[in-house]
């Protein structure tokens, strides 16, 4: 069966990726790239107000019941979600695919599921119960769904664009990068109490860049407040042009989380050839080696924190020697190998009747 045969089988379910703004929409805008056809139902998107989110599901529900009748092609609807709300609303697509006589695959993408499911023990598994594939991203989380009853479990890798590597000018800093929700689970707060302990040691070494959406005033009024506004710089919401000259200015990236799935942006990340300074949490080991290609930290721990930053902004030859390592993790997180993947997950699909 040829790839494209494949995919005019698949229908995509998740968030708008047109402008991709976080994880799962980053995987979609790039599925987008390199699936073709890409069938595809959006029932949500990022910084919507609560009227806007409910005639979103909606609309996207219909659109989806309107899919499914018309186009007889499809028999695999693939849904992209994280936990919480997300995962409240990708359930009636779940349900509504099901009652059409529809495969579904549950693609997760959310670092904090086991709390999540924790919380929703009874709700959360009768779902899982129903679907005929759960996809996670790395060996970690294959395990867990493995422990927690789930029988056909496929392990697919987030997938990265290929960088656009160009020399960018720099002022003799190195420059430490930060991509992603502002807030307290990503650990830009802890990174910001680290450099206003140590800001006399690194004035004039180092810089900080922070890309992202969340709690931006609460950040602004951080870096105010411990006196380190000439070494940190808030870049505010960084579109793909941004984001491309922060990753090739950058010489080291850091994401210290205290909950994660496998990260895009520490991906693309190495996709740069960047060392990565991170925590030993969900996924991240799967694609990060400690003391190889990035240094862990401890999730919360200030001074590790400035410990690793210290030891990357005093050594070029190291930064060099983890970023390409780095470099050699990336690669199999491009297009043509997570392609290969999915074709097949949903062949093995396609092939058996009743896979759970």
């Amino acid at each position: 069966m040829s790839e494209s045969s494949i995919f005019e089988k698949v229908l995509f379910v998740g968030m708008d990726y047109k402008v991709p703004k976080g994880g799962i929409a980053s995987v979609l805008n790039t599925y987008s790239t390199f699936i073709h056809p890409f069938k595809f139902v959006r029932i949500a998107a990022s910084e919507l107000n609560n009227v806007q989110k409910v005639w979103y599901a909606v609309s996207g529900y219909l659109l989806l019941i309107w899919k499914l009748f018309t186009d007889r092609k499809i028999e695999i609807v693939h849904i992209h979600s994280a936990s919480g709300t997300s995962f409240w609303r990708k359930k009636y697509a779940i349900k509504i695919a099901k009652m059409m006589g529809k495969k579904v695959v549950f693609h997760c993408h959310g670092g904090g599921f086991k709390e999540f499911r924790l919380s929703n023990i009874k709700k959360v598994d009768a779902i899982l119960a129903i679907v005929d594939c759960v996809v996670c991203l790395s060996g970690e989380w294959n395990n867990y769904f493995q422990s927690i009853g789930c029988r056909h479990i496929v392990t697919i890798r987030n997938v990265i664009r290929e960088p656009n590597i160009e020399n960018v000018e720099k002022n003799g800093l190195v420059h430490f990068l930060f991509l992603g929700l502002i807030c307290d689970n990503k650990g830009i707060f802890n990174v910001l109490k680290a450099i206003g302990d140590h800001k006399q040691e690194l004035q004039n070494r180092i810089v900080l860049h922070i890309g992202g959406n969340g709690e931006t005033d609460r950040l602004l009024s951080i870096i105010k407040e411990l006196g380190i506004e000439t070494l940190v710089r808030f870049e505010g919401w960084v579109d793909k042009e941004k984001k491309q000259y922060l990753l090739n200015l950058a010489d080291v990236y850091i994401l210290p989380s205290f909950i994660e799935g496998v990260p895009i942006s520490i991906l693309e990340a190495e996709s740069y050839h960047k060392p990565v300074i991170t925590t030993n949490v969900g996924g991240i080991p799967s694609i990060v080696q400690d003391r190889v290609s990035g240094v862990f930290v401890t999730p919360g721990n200030d001074k590790e924190i400035y410990l690793a930053m210290k030891m990357m902004a005093e050594s070029e030859e190291l930064r060099q020697k983890y970023g390409e390592a780095s470099y050699r993790i990336s690669r199999d997180y491009q297009p043509e190998a997570i392609k290969k993947e999915l074709i097949g997950c949903y062949d093995k699909i396609l092939k058996t009747s009743n896979i759970r």
